[in-house]
């Protein structure tokens, strides 16, 4: 009967920070947690290591929140010279075996955080947008219900989109930038551009001014997207990339949510009511079929669906009622 080889602790080191690092990324599922409740069950080395790998990423994450000027030869404690006791060498062989056990994690966690290349996150709430300058002129601005995450590489700057909308302002210009979406890559040069995550939707991106080249899986089948230009991301490998021009009045519309609007050009009051929902809580009900599908023209505030839903009452005389956390917009009998 052949025998199970047994672990060896550099093994069991190397797993305990690869679930540290997981963990970091994103919550657990319900079965990585299974996953990782059995592993650690299977032999007792399994916890010391994961509580070893655990403190050290730990102050890790305490160095680099401290900022750039943390040195830690300033807070190394003082060394306390006492005479040995009887017990004395045993204790400093633990210490020592401690001690290489936690030099071990830590080169793993060191090798795993280099290779992982921590980012950090930043998000808004529904409703809520934010400005985040990125340390070289650069800026990304996130609409509503939006999260991203930001990569420091060597050399370069990547951005991942995990969802909702981001303006990206001087992408590039200093330092190279990379965008990921849907697993589409963009590449930007001192460019100004809008990329989109929504629900149910095909990501877009929009280009402002510079330079955005869309990656393909070869340096052939690269697509250049200039100024004022549109383009939905091809979600299988048979679609076509076609960028479309954008006026400058159509790209006005677009970043019109940075002033706190919402811009809309013929949309039907079914499809208003679904971009005030990605603003607010309040949804906006359009009772009527026919009333649905009017078509609505103006500039109206993202923080006010009430208001919207009055103002479009009064032009196809209908009534608006609330009720039950809903505004209802119906015919008038």
């Amino acid at each position: 009967m052949p025998v199970e080889e047994r672990e060896t602790s550099q093994d069991i080191d190397r797993i305990a920070a690869e679930w540290v690092a997981r963990m970091d990324r994103a919550p657990l599922s319900a079965s990585e947690a299974r996953e990782l409740k059995q592993w650690l069950a299977g032999d007792r080395r399994r916890r010391g290591a994961f509580t070893r790998a655990r403190a050290v990423w730990m102050r890790s994450e305490s160095a680099r929140a401290l900022g750039p000027q943390y040195d830690p030869e300033d807070f190394r404690p003082a060394v306390v010279v006492t005479s040995p006791g009887p017990h004395a060498g045993r204790r400093r062989r633990r210490l020592v075996e401690w001690g290489g056990a936690m030099a071990a994690s830590l080169v793993l966690v060191v090798m795993l955080m280099a290779t992982l290349q921590m980012p950090t996150a930043y998000a808004t709430a529904k409703g809520e947008m934010r400005t985040v300058p990125l340390g070289d002129g650069a800026t990304v601005t996130l609409n509503t219900d939006t999260r991203i995450k930001v990569y420091g590489e060597e050399g370069r700057r990547r951005i991942r989109v995990l969802r909702g909308e981001v303006l990206i302002e001087g992408a590039g210009a200093a330092v190279p930038t990379l965008v990921e979406i849907d697993g589409s890559r963009l590449e930007a040069t001192a460019a100004t551009f809008v990329v989109r995550k929504l629900e149910g939707r095909p990501a877009q991106v929009l280009v402002q001014e510079g330079s955005v080249v869309l990656a393909g899986a070869t340096q052939s089948s690269k697509t250049p997207l200039t100024p004022n230009t549109g383009l939905s991301l091809p979600q299988g490998k048979g679609d076509e990339w076609n960028p479309t021009p954008l006026s400058s009045g159509q790209m006005g519309r677009e970043l019109a949510w940075r002033e706190g609007k919402i811009a809309l050009q013929g949309e039907t009051l079914a499809e208003a009511a679904a971009v005030y929902a990605r603003y607010s809580d309040t949804p906006i009900v359009i009772a009527d079929p026919d009333l649905a599908r009017m078509q609505v023209t103006g500039l109206f505030a993202v923080n006010n669906p009430l208001g919207f839903s009055r103002a479009v009452a009064e032009v196809f005389d209908a009534q608006v009622r609330q009720e039950d956390g809903r505004i209802i917009v119906a015919r008038a009998h």
